[in-house]
């Protein structure tokens, strides 16, 4: 983060409460250093970036009655928190009619005219291998687009993370404490070059749990990371 950017940050925390992310209570404007991009919180001792201060607070100003477009927000009697994110994808209009084209001609050329020959041609067969795994890689994200979801669960200090489709996914449990945090965070993972944000849990400084970079809505992460980190809190 480049000192300009520090200042309008700075410039950003004067107008409004500073808080922590750990213990909530408010951290002066002596005990924020712009040039070291560094906060203290004296209450528990806690050194934070300007970065996850402003995160933490942008989560505080999200509505959670309005949950946008293709997000779906719950809490039941017992404690528990569900959040779930589901939207078809606009690339799908191109993605469909480029698959069946694609691979349809290819599979057809390949394999369909061996079948109609009632011949095995182990060379042609091997040639289509490619074309065979980028079938079936298009059609998983095909089916991804348009019945995939993204999902969090969360209750009594637990949660699970799950995306996928149907029951068949990526699932990851995560355990925190009464003391973490959740926040926007750049992540690795990067579209056009440029890296994404991803949903992120820290804890005492440790990472514990840091997903839905892909997810494009910014809208629907930034609505996701407050409705968690309300179930955290």
């Amino acid at each position: 983060m480049n000192f300009d950017n520090l200042f309008k940050l700075a410039g950003g925390l004067e107008s409004k409460d500073t808080t922590c992310p750990r213990c909530r209570q408010a951290i002066p404007l002596e005990d924020l250093n712009v040039a070291k991009d560094i906060a203290l919180c004296r209450y528990c001792g806690k050194v934070w970036t300007f970065s996850l201060i402003r995160a933490t607070q942008e989560l505080a100003g999200v509505n959670l009655q309005k949950p946008p477009r293709g997000v779906r927000f719950e809490r039941d009697h017992h404690g528990g928190t569900s959040i779930r994110y589901h939207r078809i994808s606009r690339a799908l209009i191109f993605l469909i009619p480029f698959t069946a084209c694609w691979s349809g001609f290819s599979m057809f050329g390949i394999y369909g005219s061996q079948f109609k020959k009632g011949q095995f041609d182990l060379s042609q067969s091997l040639f289509g291998l490619p074309f065979l795994i980028g079938t079936a890689v298009l059609c998983s994200i095909i089916l991804f687009g348009l019945f995939g979801r993204w999902q969090v669960n969360i209750r009594r200090g637990q949660g699970t993370c799950f995306v996928g489709v149907g029951p068949i996914g990526w699932r990851r449990r995560f355990t925190f404490g009464p003391q973490a945090s959740v926040s926007l965070e750049l992540c690795s993972y990067r579209v056009n070059q440029v890296p994404q944000e991803a949903i992120t849990i820290h804890e005492d400084g440790a990472k514990i749990i840091s997903f839905g970079a892909p997810i494009a809505s910014r809208e629907a992460k930034l609505f996701i990371a407050a409705a968690m980190s309300g179930a955290v809190a």
